[in-house]
């Protein structure tokens, strides 16, 4: 996770701080999507972090934050944004002292006072800056997550009590207006962010509106021969971009979720084309399967529809529903999506549960040795169909 959040950080500070051009970066269709991967990942990855490690944060990622923060938009473009940069110990207490929320700066190596400048404020509409500082303070948040660091935004305006203290800590004259404080350093330990996508909270066109259905021309699947027909690498069709997806279940209840392991060949006789799978026990699909004569592997090129299948269960809701794919169903009521680009479906010859007892070598020892979800079961499908874009 700390190498991710480096390398995410570092490829967002390339489009903050280079001379690339959005234009140019259009061009160049394999950094767009890149980047589009790396920004949308970072802003589902932030949370709020409010323990910190005895450590400062470095004077570079310092600036890093306060240009991120002054590249949000604003009205009319005033930029009505003034940051007050706080890394001494007595004024951090004093934030923490004057703000309830802010009890964390007390402890933390940074805190950067977000406030707004009424001078610089849109004339017609002057609590439109605001606005301005909201999106502000968001975009210095989103950086510190792709910087390795941790941040919370703790309120301050319009509460006039809170308003007027954090105005005195930090001497400020009456024009500037301390609108929050983010409070900000090294983590003590990552934290899974929340989960906040609801449906629930989006409208169409008008309030309470639909979902529009826009109905794209489908690619129709054709049948093949595996055992003609398929001349992947065995040994790396798995670790493809973004893995793939293991499916099983009935059209009453399925379930999918992201793999990354996997084996092809040929077992109980030359002809029989077998996939094996592996499935963790604690995973929502590890009760599907078990339940089921039959599974499907797939692959897709949409890596979004890979990240969420791997992130979300099961159990918390339908995970094919909230991606809005299709469930399709083969002749023996095997699940698969029609959005998929390869599907091969199997039926289950043989499963079994791993032996620890039985492991002859440290890596798959190391592998289990803290590993929450449990132990692996082992499927093993002889493909009874194959169907491709």
């Amino acid at each position: 996770m700390r190498i991710k959040h480096l390398l995410a950080g570092s490829l967002l500070m390339i489009l903050f701080f280079t001379n690339i051009q959005p234009a140019q970066a259009q061009n160049n269709n394999q950094y767009s999507i890149g980047m589009e991967n790396i920004v949308f990942d970072n802003i589902l990855a932030r949370t709020s972090i409010r323990s910190y490690q005895d450590r400062p944060v470095e004077q570079d990622k310092i600036e890093k934050l306060l240009r991120a923060g002054m590249a949000a938009p604003s009205a009319v473009d005033r930029r009505p944004w003034h940051f007050v940069v706080v890394t001494d110990h007595q004024v951090l207490e004093g934030l923490a002292e004057a703000n309830p929320n802010a009890g964390m700066a007390a402890r933390a190596p940074l805190a950067i006072v977000v406030c707004g400048d009424k001078t610089k404020a849109l004339t017609r509409v002057p609590d439109y800056w605001v606005q301005d500082v909201a999106a502000a303070t968001e975009n210095i948040l989103i950086a510190a997550q792709g910087m390795g660091l941790g941040a919370v935004w703790t309120g301050t305006y319009p509460v006039t009590d809170r308003v007027e203290k954090v105005a005195k800590v930090l001497n400020l004259p009456e024009h500037i207006i301390p609108f929050c404080t983010i409070v900000i350093g090294y983590p003590v330990k990552p934290q899974a962010p929340k989960d906040k996508w609801n449906e629930e909270n989006i409208s169409y066109n008008t309030f309470g509106g639909a979902k529009p259905t826009v109905e794209e021309p489908a690619r129709a699947f054709h049948e093949f021969v595996v055992t003609e027909d398929f001349l992947l690498n065995p040994f790396n069709y798995f670790s493809q971009p973004g893995g793939m997806l293991v499916c099983a279940g009935d059209r009453s209840k399925s379930n999918a979720m992201t793999i990354g392991w996997g084996a092809l060949g040929t077992l109980w006789g030359h002809n029989t084309p077998t996939v094996t799978v592996y499935v963790a026990e604690a995973r929502y699909t590890h009760e599907v399967i078990e339940k089921s004569d039959y599974f499907t592997i797939m692959t897709f090129k949409d890596q979004n529809v890979l990240r969420y299948m791997g992130s979300h269960s099961g159990r918390d809701g339908d995970k094919a529903a909230a991606l809005g794919l299709h469930v399709a169903y083969t002749e023996n009521g095997t699940p698969y999506y029609e959005e998929a680009e390869c599907v091969i479906e199997c039926k289950i010859m043989y499963s079994q549960p791993f032996d620890p007892a039985k492991f002859k070598d440290e890596v798959p020892r190391e592998f289990y040795d803290g590993f929450s979800a449990g132990y692996h079961s082992l499927y093993i499908g002889k493909v009874v169909k194959a169907l491709k874009k």
